[in-house]
């Protein structure tokens, strides 16, 4: 290969790493975006759970305004958490691939400068722990999930039942 081709290979694997801090950036948008809905959701409900347990709210009959509120505002939780983590998976993926050509461009690179010839086992290599990170990644999105459905279920099942009148 001339130095053209070569000048050429790095500026793209600049180019790559330019993509991939731009990406990161996103992701920890991303990532603060949830954590803010998930803690804001959380605060919300417990804020719902004291006003129910209130006596005011049981015995003028309005029992049933907390528990609605609740369950519209769990909705509208759902729905933007769902699309803000699916979000933050698809970019996490596009950095992983833009990260693994990124690899490829280095080893390509090397592999010029040195004169060796390129091993493509080695890419290969590369992508098995991509992929266990990304079934961690997925486990750990639907642990979350898990927990944050857990817990609208239970409070959910308590306001009911505490809401109720006798």
């Amino acid at each position: 290969m001339d130095s053209e081709s070569l000048e050429e290979l790095n500026v793209n694997y600049k180019e790559l790493r330019s993509l991939i801090e731009i990406l990161e950036k996103r992701i920890q948008y991303l990532q603060s975006n949830a954590s803010q809905l998930a803690g804001a959701y959380v605060i919300f409900e417990g804020i719902m759970y004291m006003q129910v347990l209130l006596p005011s709210v049981t015995v003028h009959g309005t029992w049933w305004i907390p528990l609605c509120l609740s369950a519209f505002v769990s909705i509208a939780f759902w729905l933007s958490f769902i699309n803000s983590v699916r979000d933050w998976v698809r970019v996490r993926g596009q950095q992983d691939r833009v990260f693994m050509e990124q690899e490829r461009l280095y080893r390509k690179i090397y592999s010029t400068r040195s004169g060796r010839s390129q091993n493509d086992d080695a890419l290969q290599s590369l992508a098995k722990p991509f992929a266990f990170v990304r079934f961690q990644r997925y486990a750990c999105v639907g642990a979350i999930h898990c927990a944050l459905f857990s817990f609208t279920l239970l409070l959910s099942y308590a306001l009911l039942t505490i809401s109720k009148p006798l």
